[in-house]
């Protein structure tokens, strides 16, 4: 979300007025946007730990090889003949 609203700040508002002077409402837009990051990222958040959790992540028999990735990939959407 964040991402996209910057972008859209970015291509869709000028950095300069048409006196040429720096425009600081965009400016003022991108620094909200970058405050409000800032302040999620600098929260701490309490995440109990969840063994089964940590086990099913760590759980090898899960990995599956790329080749075998990509013939299931194909199974659920076949490619298109061309």
């Amino acid at each position: 979300m964040y991402l996209t609203d910057l972008a859209f700040i970015e291509e869709g508002t000028p950095n300069f007025t048409e006196e040429g002077l720096v425009n600081f409402s965009k400016m003022r837009m991108i620094s909200h946007i970058i405050r409000e990051i800032r302040q999620f990222q600098q929260t701490s958040y309490r995440i109990d730990h969840q063994p089964k959790v940590t086990q099913y992540l760590l759980d090898k028999a899960l990995i599956i090889d790329e080749d075998t990735l990509y013939e299931l990939s194909l199974k659920i959407e076949p490619r298109l003949p061309a």
